[in-house]
């Protein structure tokens, strides 16, 4: 991860060289392979939430199970549970049947 930040760094993006510096205050856990797919298999393995900004890989984790931590705006962060993988099946409302009644002599 650190040296993800390090290449963002490099390439000056906005407001990578604090998230790096922020990095370094927390313990880096090992993980097997490389970028999204890494932090994926540690955070099911640990029960972790997923913490970024990058939407395909909160999307990734909603559907593997994980909650996720996004900001919202300058000032707030979002936590959203794990989505379900089946989409939530609509409320059926059956309408009576209609009789139709004829006039005597039709």
């Amino acid at each position: 991860m650190l040296a993800e930040l390090d290449r963002l760094v490099a390439r000056r993006v906005p407001n990578a060289p604090a998230a790096r510096k922020l990095a370094e205050r927390w313990a880096m856990l090992p993980s097997k392979g490389v970028g999204d797919a890494a932090v994926l298999a540690t955070a099911r393995t640990l029960h972790a939430v997923v913490a970024s900004s990058d939407e395909k890989l909160l999307a990734q984790a909603r559907l593997a199970g994980l909650s996720v931590l996004r900001p919202r705006d300058r000032a707030r962060l979002e936590l959203r549970p794990p989505s379900t993988k089946s989409r939530p099946r609509a409320t059926v409302k059956t309408r009576p049947t209609v009789v139709r009644r004829t006039r005597a002599g039709d």
